[in-house]
């Protein structure tokens, strides 16, 4: 997935290590195979090339998470957008490797004008999606959590009931550590922040957590420099959030609500968080603002 991945796990009774890793590992696969814009034969990439007013069957789990992904869209407005995958190209973080690309190029505002989520339709009896005409989908801000999800429901069919899964930021905990205490996940900090900031740690005990930021990759667009997570609304408020961590049981819906939170800036996010019960971290140029669910866990 053009990350790292990790496991650690507390079991009293024998395992089969080499069956743990090729269960985590063919359920990687499944998300890559389905859900990669760099995979020529995934969902995506054959949404991509299907002919206008067409539908195109989706595998179960690629459909799932687009069904989820079109939800938070509704849910946040279009602040969370998973339509935007044509503008992500053009800037520079898709399969086509553009470059020069930059928000005021014609290209890049054309592909935002034929973006948007309400144009998608689907079909839940035959798991199909509806395609109007070069219409393109990025699931890369949702899919990641899915996978955390995947691999630790196969950690848990396996037999596992305590252990801690990450794939590059996302993580998801259940049960202890060998020694009885919970597995903790300390929150990254912007390596260049002029704040000096506790640190955040909070215990994953059947909880996730994913984590926003545009301070990890970036693409040089001319003279201006863009981060990678991509919207039309380019607000002032939003540049002043380092990084969104979301706490949730599902991180799959973690990894989607912390891009939504992020993209709609400190003020806006974090009434949609407390609103929602969401329990969100926000690290500002100032500090940390919390949701009231967030101060909770992290007490």
């Amino acid at each position: 997935m053009g990350t790292h991945w990790a496991a650690k796990f507390s079991t009293s009774q024998p395992v089969d290590l080499h069956a743990i890793e090729q269960s985590i590992i063919q359920s990687l696969d499944t998300v890559i195979s389905q859900m990669s814009p760099w995979e020529n034969d995934s969902d995506l990439r054959r949404y991509e090339r299907a002919p206008s007013d067409s539908w195109l069957a989706f595998r179960p789990e690629a459909f799932h998470v687009l069904q989820n992904a079109l939800s938070i869209a509704q849910e946040t407005s279009g602040a969370y957008d998973p339509t935007f995958a044509q503008a992500i190209d053009l800037l520079g973080f898709g399969p086509s490797h553009f470059s020069g690309y930059s928000y005021s190029s014609k290209e890049v505002k054309s592909a935002f004008a034929q973006a948007g989520f309400q144009s998608v339709q689907l079909a839940t009896e035959t798991l199909s999606v509806y395609q109007p005409g070069d219409l393109t989908i990025d699931l890369c801000s949702i899919a990641k959590g899915f996978a955390v999800d995947l691999v630790c429901q196969r950690l848990r069919e396996l037999g596992l009931k305590n252990y801690l899964f990450e794939i590059g930021g996302e993580a998801k905990g259940l049960g202890c550590k060998p020694d009885g205490t919970p597995w903790l996940y300390e929150i990254e900090l912007p390596p260049d922040s002029n704040v000096d900031l506790p640190k955040a740690q909070v215990a994953l005990c059947g909880l996730s957590v994913a984590t926003s930021a545009n301070y990890l990759r970036y693409a040089q667009c001319g003279a201006q420099v863009v981060a990678h997570i991509v919207s039309p609304i380019q607000q002032d408020e939003a540049d002043k959030i380092l990084s969104v961590s979301v706490f949730h049981d599902n991180c799959m819906k973690a990894d989607a609500y912390a891009t939504a939170l992020y993209l709609q800036g400190a003020k806006t996010g974090l009434a949609f968080a407390e609103k929602r019960s969401l329990a969100a971290l926000f690290q500002t140029k100032n500090g940390f603002l919390l949701s009231s669910q967030a101060r909770q866990l992290l007490a």
